[in-house]
């Protein structure tokens, strides 16, 4: 069954669920409309085959809608069989399986819990069915993403208490959002231990890379909209800017067009209309909207034009300060070069010059003559503001050393004792053998609050070129670390636990999200806060002490001069609630620790960045080399990006040391 020109072996399942017609609650009016405008989409545009397509409608008594294709009743028992179906043998390797849903969403607080579960809403849900919980639809869709590397599933449905499906028009709108106030309706299987109940129609979706993409509406804490178009005819809100940009695009674009390419429009858009509603996307956004190969990229600054100017979607966070330099790139190539090269150069569109910054955006004017952007822009920091320039504190001093520094990166060199108004942020100092080390206030002897941590790395010979890209690297291993020094907003706000894993394949899948396990032992020299033992398999717990959710992330700042994000992507942390980040989002899937090659023990700095904002992504923070790889002849660059988030940003670090089973030597 051919899906698109060219590859004959690939099959297309599709399954589009669209619910307006509730029998005991407020009906809907857009959601059968969203489901034919993505079957003609499908069938005309995308040439997909007739009987490829499953579909559960329940449309009002009253339609004049005539579906081309049959139709099946959402209900629960067809909602789960038809899930079940692409779980199974029907769909091979390669497959490309797209979800797309419609309807009610809920949130109920069962009987005796302090905790509210998440559920989609079929059609006979309330009269005399139930809800299809968060955790039986992630159970459903890990097994789907097993049978596939390509599932892309897009829900246009609130999530959450308080959320609705409101109107393209403010004045002309519907409740998308269906109250339960039955307890009962919530089967034992969901309850936890001790009574309580924790889980997310997003918070427990699998969402890492290759498995598969998560699209949804809105936050799990947020209103969708739904209501009438420009042509009368009622839609979801993100459903119909979706359905508007791709009635822009020709045929033969649309089968490789990437989330990349229309996700910021389509979130403007949406966001334009109701700025409380913010679409999310978990997962990779090279991935094609219908699937399909795709390659991955480094997607760097979001940048649009803005009356004139070009703003940036990162900030003096992250070094975007004013007179900071971004340069311009096209999709390719799709990693970028390093700076300066032959490719890199040819590479650029454009430089900018950051005139103006916030915290999290920055506003820019061109280098030289102005320039469009052209489809697929990202911007990358060539070169930070005085402001932001790495201090680095020299040991001995060399004003010869510290002046071509200077020149040939973004530094500021100072001697190491007198450091000045800035305090250093990375120590370059010589041991008694005469060997240059590169440290900083935990790394490397002489350091300041070093307690005889060996460096961060050793530079070979007196190889400057070598200490350059040492301090390059530096340079990116350290955002994360000044995002800490630079987060003042609510302190204490933010908690992280790291909890002994061990025992977490005894856990219900009702527990991943707050699970019920001990925390890790301290440091028993109270250096750090954990002491941790080589392979010890350990997840992280995040709280939120306040009364407004926190947009979270964790970022790992390892001894070897990676910089990881764990868990794989933001979660959304409830108030006064905890929030636990499994590997790559594999709920129940430990990390595991590790000391780092040539180490006895090294010391990690596991820091929460949390917002509240929904749109930001660290993502890009994540930095693959180590301090050996980087100091070598060829490297590969990666720079941070960062997508528009909020003023306010809280911060929080823990550092743990981890041991070989012996202990330390």
């Amino acid at each position: 069954m051919t899906v698109y020109s060219g590859e004959e072996s690939t099959r297309s399942h599709v399954l589009l669920v669209g619910i307006d017609a509730y029998p005991c609650v407020d009906p809907l009016y857009g959601c059968a409309n969203d489901v034919d405008a993505l079957e003609a989409l499908l069938l005309d545009r995308l040439s997909i085959p007739a009987d490829s397509i499953t579909k559960l409608v329940a449309r009002h008594p009253v339609s004049s809608r005539r579906p081309r294709l049959p139709e099946g009743e959402p209900t629960l028992e067809n909602l789960r069989a038809a899930l079940e179906a692409l779980a199974g043998e029907r769909v091979r390797p390669g497959d490309r399986v797209f979800i797309h849903y419609s309807g009610h969403g809920t949130q109920v607080l069962p009987r005796g819990t302090r905790v509210a579960r998440e559920a989609l809403v079929p059609v006979d849900a309330l009269a005399g069915g139930s809800l299809l919980f968060d955790h039986e639809v992630n159970d459903m869709l890990r097994r789907i993403a097993a049978r596939t590397v390509d599932l892309t599933v897009v829900l246009d449905c609130c999530c959450s208490a308080g959320a609705t499906r409101s109107a393209l028009r403010p004045s002309d709108s519907a409740v998308r959002f269906c109250a339960v106030d039955d307890p009962d309706v919530v089967s034992p299987v969901a309850l936890r231990r001790g009574g309580d109940l924790d889980a997310g129609l997003l918070s427990s979706f699998d969402p890492s890379d290759p498995g598969f993409l998560v699209v949804a509406s809105a936050q799990s804490s947020e209103s969708a909209h739904e209501g009438p178009d420009a042509g009368g005819i009622r839609h979801g809100a993100f459903t119909a800017a979706l359905l508007d940009l791709l009635a822009r695009e020709p045929d033969e674009r649309i089968h490789a067009l990437r989330w990349a390419d229309v996700w910021q429009a389509l979130r403007a858009r949406v966001t334009s209309l109701f700025p409380s509603q913010h679409p999310c996307l978990l997962g990779r956004n090279e991935r094609r909207l219908f699937g399909g190969p795709f390659r991955r990229q480094d997607p760097g600054y979001s940048v649009s034009e803005v009356d004139g100017k070009y703003r940036i979607q990162a900030g003096s966070l992250v070094g975007l300060g004013r007179g900071a330099t971004v340069a311009i790139y096209g999709p390719t190539p799709s990693f970028f070069p390093p700076l300066h090269s032959s490719e890199e150069l040819g590479a650029r569109r454009g430089l900018l010059s950051v005139e103006s910054a916030t915290l999290s955006t920055a506003l820019a004017g061109p280098v030289g003559e102005a320039f469009r952007l052209g489809e697929g822009a990202r911007g990358r920091l060539v070169k930070p503001g005085r402001e932001d320039a790495l201090v680095v504190g020299l040991d001995p001093f060399d004003a010869e050393l510290a002046r071509w520094l200077s020149a040939e990166g973004p530094f500021s060199v100072v001697p190491a004792e007198g450091r000045g108004e800035r305090v250093c942020e990375v120590f370059v100092g010589r041991s008694p053998d005469g060997r240059r080390w590169i440290g900083d206030a935990v790394y490397g002897p002489g350091a300041a609050g070093s307690e005889g941590e060996p460096p961060l790395a050793w530079v070979p010979g007196d190889d400057r070129s070598a200490l350059l890209r040492g301090l390059l690297h530096y340079a990116r291993y350290n955002l994360p670390l000044r995002l800490v020094r630079r987060c003042h907003d609510g302190p204490g706000i933010l908690r992280m636990r790291v909890l002994d894993a061990r025992n977490a394949g005894e856990l219900m899948p009702e527990e991943f999200t707050d699970p019920p396990l001990p925390e890790a032992e301290p440091d028993p020299e109270h250096r750090y806060r954990y002491r941790l033992v080589d392979g010890q398999p350990v997840c992280f717990s995040v709280e939120n002490r306040s009364s407004s959710p926190i947009f979270a992330q964790v970022i790992n700042c390892a001894a070897s001069g990676r910089v990881e994000i764990l868990g794989q992507t933001q979660l959304e942390v409830a108030p006064w609630r905890r929030q636990a980040f499994w590997m790559r989002g594999h709920l129940g899937r430990a990390f595991s620790c590790r000391v780092s090659t040539g180490r006895s023990s090294n010391v990690d700095r596991l820091i929460v960045v949390g917002t509240a904002s929904p749109e930001v992504d660290l993502g890009s923070l994540r930095v693959k080399e180590s301090f050996e790889e980087a100091m070598g002849s060829t490297r590969r660059e990666m720079l941070p990006d960062e997508e528009e988030p909020a003023e306010w940003w809280r911060a929080t670090m823990v550092m743990v040391e981890i041991v070989r089973g012996g202990g330390r030597s």
